[in-house]
């Protein structure tokens, strides 16, 4: 028994979403175990900052290197291929120097405002990403974004530490739930 046209056209279409929701949630798998290591890297950094923040900066410059070498190292473990791996640590590189690219030309003046910077641009990252690859991208940029803005506003004198707390919770729970879509 022959389908119609408008049969093909619903399957065709049924097949197009499958493989859009296969895509979205291998994006997820993906990407979660990187977000779990830069969770752990943001609550050790930012809980060192707070508590000793005469090592912030040699204590941010080694968590850094150890985030992209994991990053590159997850990647080849998650998509077996040091191209991917190699992706992934561009992206923490690239990330990495237009940090500090931003730091050199706007001159934050304290402490606070050097914390405050890399969540924004990771929380504005995102969220863009979650408009095209899926929502719970989004939502967990949102999240992070509006925590960073009311620690910064309400917690300035242990900023860092809110952030330790609460902004790498927030990266472990999004690769955890990121990791069971």
């Amino acid at each position: 028994m022959p389908i119609s046209t408008e049969e093909a056209a619903e399957a065709l279409k049924n097949i197009a979403l499958v493989q859009r929701r296969a895509s979205i949630l291998r994006g997820y798998e993906r990407g979660a175990p990187h977000v779990i290591l830069w969770g752990l890297i943001w609550v050790v950094g930012y809980g060192l900052s707070d508590v000793v923040p005469s090592i912030a900066g040699p204590a941010w410059m080694a968590l850094n290197a150890v985030g992209v070498a994991g990053s590159f190292l997850l990647g080849r473990a998650t998509l077996a291929g040091a191209r991917y791996g190699l992706r992934f640590a561009a992206v923490s590189a690239t990330m990495l120097a237009f940090i500090l690219a931003t730091y050199y030309v706007m001159k934050p003046r304290d402490a606070v405002q050097f914390g405050a910077f890399p969540p924004l641009l990771v929380a504005t990252i995102y969220t863009v990403v979650g408009i095209w690859r899926g929502a719970r991208w989004a939502a967990s940029g949102v999240v992070l974004g509006v925590c960073t803005v009311a620690g910064f506003a309400l917690f300035k004198e242990h900023f860092m530490l809110w952030m330790a707390a609460v902004g790498g919770s927030t990266l472990l729970m999004t690769g955890f739930w990121l990791r069971r879509a």
